[in-house]
């Protein structure tokens, strides 16, 4: 790890003199365009007045990312000689962090004119909220239903299994991906792509769980957040534009899935009761024999599907692996997806 800025001057207890009211945490990975137009956004688009300064971490990128944020005024750079993840990454950037206010961000966001105004101006208005996230759009103009929810048991299964064409898991599917929803008003939502926090509801040296390096961290802290009684909201007069995916689909299908099943075989040891975890299992094995009896496409090899389902996520590649074409199609209907991160792998 290296870092190109020295540290702040601290006060006594750890606190920055002339400390910013916003850090903004940015995690790289081979996006140094994606990267380019976010930083590009956030300095177009910030008021004037607002002080803030931007923690990075790159994760060993090989694309000229890093050099790329090193050259940026208010940046603060750590490189890592590895790629340690989304998770551990955004953890790193917060220790180094100084602001009252903690913005999650991703290299895949564009924030619109007025957007970060907005969250501020929120969390300024309303003591009582814990944090805001904007509304997503996709580079289409769509809306983009990209927001943490707490699936159910049923909505797990489907994710990632053939059952998510049954009537009762379809439906649990769409709960949980909220279809039909209308975001055109303030809703309790979160996303954790571009998330304002305020730093007293965090804990002192981590956001982040860690044993979820890419998937579901974000759903794990909006379960921990609500189970203290904090509220987070979703402005929909604060937009910004998401172009999910750009460092993730770097880490083929395999990888990507693998990690996706892990973390959620871990997220259900950590919320459901013990029995509905064989349960769980049954379920992707069966899925995974009636596919391979039918000949069609499966997610994971045996090998790689038990360790998964054992909660191994795997390593992290440091370089890009280059996947087939037409390889993306193997990853399950509505598989975050909902989660996926520019800057995650």
């Amino acid at each position: 790890m290296r870092e190109t800025l020295g540290p702040p001057p601290q006060r006594p207890g750890g606190v920055e003199m002339g400390a910013p009211l916003l850090s903004v945490l940015l995690v790289s990975w081979n996006t140094c365009e994606q990267t380019r137009q976010c930083l590009e956004s956030l300095a177009s688009t910030a008021d004037p007045d607002l002080d803030y300064e931007v923690v990075a971490v790159d994760n060993g990128s090989s694309d000229g990312s890093a050099d790329l944020l090193a050259k940026q005024p208010r940046v603060r750079l750590i490189r890592n000689n590895h790629n340690n993840g989304f998770a551990a990454a955004v953890n790193q950037a917060y220790r180094r962090a100084n602001g009252q206010l903690i913005l999650l961000l991703t290299s895949d966001i564009r924030l619109h004119p007025g957007a970060l105004s907005r969250m501020v101006d929120h969390l300024r208005e309303r003591p009582d909220v814990a944090g805001v996230s904007p509304l997503h759009l996709s580079p289409d103009g769509t809306v983009q239903q990209h927001y943490v929810q707490q699936p159910s048991f049923a909505a797990t299964i489907a994710l990632v299994t053939a059952l998510r064409r049954l009537p009762g898991f379809r439906q649990a599917l769409h709960r949980f991906q909220l279809r039909g929803e209308d975001f055109t008003r303030p809703r309790r939502l979160a996303s954790g792509s571009c998330l304002l926090l305020r730093r007293k509801v965090l804990g002192q040296q981590t956001i982040l769980d860690e044993t979820f390096p890419l998937y579901w961290n974000d759903v794990i802290l909006a379960r921990q957040l609500d189970q203290a009684g904090h509220e987070m909201w979703m402005l929909p007069d604060a937009v910004v534009t998401h172009s999910r995916g750009a460092s993730t689909r770097l880490l083929g299908p395999t990888i990507r899935f693998r990690h996706l099943l892990g973390s959620l075989v871990g997220y259900l040891r950590m919320t459901q009761p013990r029995y509905r975890l064989p349960v769980f299992r049954a379920a992707l094995l069966a899925d995974h024999l009636v596919k391979r009896l039918l000949g069609r496409p499966v997610q994971l090899g045996l090998g790689d599907l038990l360790a998964a389902l054992r909660g191994d996520v795997g390593p992290l590649p440091d370089r890009p692996v280059l996947g087939r074409p037409g390889e993306d199609e193997v990853l399950p209907a509505g598989a975050p997806r909902p989660m996926e991160r520019s800057s995650r792998g």
